[in-house]
C-alpha cells in the first residue's frame, strides 16, 4: 500500500464544520484505524480521502501526489463501504469484475484477480448469485473481495467487519496483515 498525507484538511457541510484541520501521515505499508463515536466524522474523512467528498480546505496526497482534483477512479484507491454498495442486477462475479472492466483490464487478468479474491474470502459457492440472495455478512465479503481484486495502492474500509461473524472478522484482519507485509 502507498503513503497518504493529509495537510490541514477540513470539510464543512454548509455552516457545519465536520472535519477541522486534520493533519495525518500514513507511511507506505502502515495500517491505521480511526476510532470515535458515531457522527464524529470518520466516514466523512474516508470519503474525502477517496475523493467521494471534496475537502473544503487542505490537501490530500497519495503516493506523494496531491489528489484533491483527481477523480476517485484515478486515485488508486479501493473502498469497502459499510453499506456494501453492490449492484443488485449483477452477480457476485460481475460485481467483483466491474471495476477491473472499467480499468480496461484484459479478460485473463480480470478472471485471475476475481478468482484469487473469491478464494481469499471463501466466496466460491456464491459467485453466480445476486446480492439479494446473500446474507449481510456474505455481501460484505463480496465488497471486500471486490476491493481486493482491484489490487489498489490504498485500501480504505468503512466498518468493514461490522456485518461479519467473528471467525470471518479474524480471517479478514489476518488477510489485511498479509497484504500489508
Amino acid at each position: 500500500m502507498t503513503a497518504l498525507t493529509l495537510t490541514k484538511v477540513s470539510k464543512s457541510f454548509g455552516a457545519v464544520e465536520v472535519l477541522k484541520d486534520i493533519n495525518l501521515t500514513v507511511e507506505d505499508g502502515e495500517f491505521v484505524v480511526f476510532v470515535g463515536p458515531s457522527g464524529c466524522g470518520k466516514s466523512t474523512l474516508l470519503r474525502v480521502i477517496a475523493g467521494l467528498e471534496d475537502a473544503t480546505k487542505g490537501t490530500v496526497n497519495i503516493g506523494g501526489d496531491e489528489v484533491n482534483q483527481v477523480p476517485p477512479a484515478k486515485r488508486g484507491i479501493a473502498m469497502v463501504f459499510q453499506s456494501y454498495a453492490l449492484y443488485p442486477h449483477l452477480s457476485v462475479r460481475d460485481n467483483m469484475a466491474l471495476g477491473l472492466k472499467q480499468e480496461k483490464q484484459p479478460k485473463s487478468v480480470i478472471e485471475d484477480r476475481v478468482n484469487k479474491a473469491v478464494h481469499m474470502l471463501d466466496l466460491d459457492k456464491y459467485v453466480d448469485r445476486r446480492p439479494s440472495d446473500l446474507s449481510g455478512g456474505q455481501r460484505q465479503r463480496v465488497g471486500i473481495a471486490r476491493a481486493l481484486a482491484l489490487t489498489p495502492d490504498l485500501l480504505i474500509a468503512d466498518e468493514p467487519t461490522s456485518a461479519l461473524d467473528v471467525s470471518v472478522q479474524a480471517r479478514f484482519l489476518d488477510l489485511l496483515q498479509e497484504l500489508q507485509g
